[in-house]
């Protein structure tokens, strides 16, 4: 029904709290916040807030650390813990080195075979970890082929000691333990036997992991909290020593959310008229009642209106309802439109599910007003005879006799609905003080005077038998409504008291206008036959239920279920197809005479994870 009023607020505060000043102005879904770089300029000499991407680049090296070993390092942000850049860079390079070798251990693990595997485990079973510790002795574990462990007693002078762990009929398991200074004497003994070695986790690596991601754990918290941050950074322009957030908030929230900045002393809120800063345009946000809200889905998909217009969504709601009842109408499928919508709209939340509520009712009502229920067009004949007391139900939609009528109720009922959206237009250009336009052009006073002449002079001539066409009536209600379209811009130009003349002088305006001229007539016509649609789709969906009933009866025993599949398809396709004609006929035929689109949506911006 209406726009609903905003404020621009400007909140103004200290460098030293810009994280306070943040969380309270994010903290709530109310502000709609503008960039810093709309709101600065060369004349106010504000600057943009530097932006400082570092927590973002600590944030990617911890998640790197994280998938590197397939983990996920909790949040840790208390609010307290403080941590320098240097410290975190420290921490961070200790860390990648740690995690470095960590994941060279598991590469080389993940290249072992099951039985590889089941060997370290029997090995974890002992009490090894004083040997990761040994600084004279050089500790290996591997395996070797069963056919080496006699080779290996061979060497009487052998300077290493070994214990086979496990083995199976092709390979043997062994721990070997050397002096350090004779590793390279070992390893070449070793070699020779086709020892092949497994590295052992070092605990103190394992265990390094786990108090990493404790200390990583706050580091990541302190980091992800200022990139978050940062990321508004955006909204902040700067004025001397004082950052600044400006944006809009509805009307009706503004003193509520004055007060989350109470505790904030030396934050200065500025309170203006949503349009009184030049170059920041209002954000819009629609306000309907119950049964328009959902038709605001339509308005959204062509463009909102800007700031202070007119909201056409109860306009749309009433005709596309009207419109879509008359060409859909039946008592029963419309019945369940209703009840489809309604489990959409509960179940998903989707607003064309509350559309499909709304125009089933009125799907309803032209159902019953037809007398058709599932197709059936004699089931509801006693309630106007018996009930109500007719003679016979009032519409007989599938009437030869009734068709020419209900194609000239049509035509009609659009040319109705025209000569609205005009009326519209001239009261939204004398809104906007645009008289120029209210008054001139195809969609203002001149059109329409020459539209409803030529609608009124056909109707009362084919109607009541009336010749209301004469030269006097022509040159008064046609002729001279179009030279006032002919003319507008000159006029125009009287009116702002300017030149006469147009600007490309006066042979080339009146070329172009005269075609132009006639498209407006040509446009009017075809704007006009395109209403007969409604009738066409009338006898269209009355037509498709003849043929169901048709085949319900030469079906016998399986009528029920041909009815049944019948009504589905027939609602199905045709329901799809008169929404779809619906809504050509809202944006193509009413739309383009008083309606542009164009608005700001309003997008509060909430400060996430805080």
């Amino acid at each position: 029904m209406a726009i609903e009023k905003m404020r621009l607020l400007r909140m103004a505060g200290s460098k030293e709290n810009i994280e306070k000043i943040l969380l309270t102005a994010f903290a709530t879904n109310d502000l709609h916040a503008e960039l810093a770089s709309h709101v600065v300029n060369e004349g106010n000499g504000g600057k943009l807030l530097p932006e400082d991407n570092s927590f973002s680049e600590y944030l990617k090296r911890i998640n790197s650390m994280a998938r590197s070993l397939n983990t996920e390092i909790m949040c840790a942000f208390d609010g307290v813990t403080t941590f320098t850049k240097d410290q975190i860079e420290m921490h961070l390079i200790e860390a990648e080195e740690k995690f470095e070798k960590i994941n060279e251990q598991l590469m080389m693990r993940s290249n072992l075979t099951a039985e590889d595997k089941d060997a370290l485990e029997i090995l974890r079973t002992y009490d090894i970890s004083a040997l990761n510790d040994l600084k004279y002795s050089y500790v290996t574990f591997g395996r070797l082929p069963l056919s080496s462990i006699p080779k290996i007693d061979l060497h009487e002078e052998k300077s290493f000691i070994y214990h086979v762990m496990t083995k199976n009929n092709q390979y043997a398991w062994v721990l070997i333990i050397a002096l350090l200074d004779k590793q390279k004497e070992v390893s070449n003994i070793l070699d020779s036997l086709y020892f092949e070695p497994i590295a052992i986790p070092k605990i103190d690596d394992i265990q390094y992991t786990i108090d990493c991601e404790s200390t990583l754990g706050q580091i990541y918290g302190y980091v992800y909290h200022y990139a978050e941050l940062a990321k508004y950074y955006k909204y902040m322009a700067v004025f001397d020593d004082q950052v600044v957030i400006t944006g809009f908030v509805p009307e009706r929230v503004k003193k509520a959310y004055k007060t989350l900045f109470g505790d904030l002393t030396d934050v200065v809120i500025q309170d203006f008229p949503a349009e009184s800063e030049e170059g920041l345009e209002p954000p819009t946000v629609l306000r309907n009642n119950w049964f328009a809200k959902p038709f605001e889905l339509f308005i959204e998909m062509y463009g909102l209106p800007h700031y202070g217009e007119f909201d056409p969504t109860f306009f749309v709601s009433v005709t596309y309802s009207l419109l879509f009842g008359i060409m859909f109408g039946d008592l029963g499928q419309g019945l369940v439109l209703v009840i489809l919508g309604q489990l959409m709209w509960v179940k998903k939340k989707m607003k064309l599910g509350a559309v499909a509520v709304r125009i089933g009712m009125f799907s309803m009502f032209f159902g019953t007003l037809f007398g058709s229920f599932f197709g059936d067009e004699e089931i509801l004949t006693p309630l106007f005879t018996e009930i109500l007391g007719f003679s016979e139900k009032p519409i007989h939609v599938i009437d030869p006799n009734f068709t020419m009528t209900l194609l000239l109720t049509a035509v009609g009922l659009g040319a109705f609905l025209i000569l609205t959206s005009i009326g519209l237009n001239i009261m939204i250009n004398i809104k906007r003080k645009d008289y120029a336009t209210a008054l001139f052009t195809q969609n203002g006073v001149a059109g329409f005077v020459f539209y409803a002449s030529v609608i009124g002079m056909v109707s009362a001539d084919m109607l009541l038998g009336m010749k209301l066409m004469n030269t006097l009536t022509l040159s008064i209600f046609v002729y001279f409504p179009l030279f006032i379209i002919l003319m507008h811009v000159p006029l125009k130009n009287l009116l702002h008291k300017q030149a006469l003349k147009p600007h490309d002088g006066w042979g080339g305006y009146l070329l172009e206008s005269i075609f132009e001229l006639l498209e407006v007539v040509l446009s009017f016509v075809s704007n006009t036959m395109s209403f007969l649609r409604v009738g066409g789709f009338v006898l269209s969906h009355a037509g498709m239920m003849v043929v169901v009933m048709t085949l319900k009866e030469m079906t016998g025993s399986a009528g029920l279920l041909v009815l049944v599949i019948g009504n589905i398809f027939v609602i199905g396709l045709e329901g799809l197809i008169v929404g779809i004609q619906t809504l050509r006929l809202q944006y193509y035929e009413m739309f383009s005479r008083y309606f542009a689109g164009g608005g700001k949506k309003y997008i509060p911006t909430t400060l996430l994870n805080q």
